[in-house]
């Protein structure tokens, strides 16, 4: 009994998410470009730099990890 009610609790609260999800789209803004002289890059037609390169390498994998519950790093 207790399994048959957390499974339909579970498949109520998908019900609900997938839903919301139809209903209710926020469209992103088109920010464009960011300020000259910001720190942070936005363009994706720019090459990375050496360090933000080595930084990507380091977080291969993170996102993964992280979303199956394991420790991030």
């Amino acid at each position: 009994m207790r399994l048959f009610l957390k499974s339909l609790l579970r498949f109520c609260a998908d019900a609900l998410v997938t839903y919301g999800k139809s209903q209710f789209f926020i469209p992103t803004p088109d920010v464009g470009e960011p300020a000259p002289g910001h720190p942070e890059r936005m363009p994706w037609n720019v090459p990375l730099t050496e360090a933000e390169e080595a930084l990507d390498r380091q977080l291969e994998g993170v996102a993964e990890r992280v979303g199956r519950g394991l420790e991030p790093l």
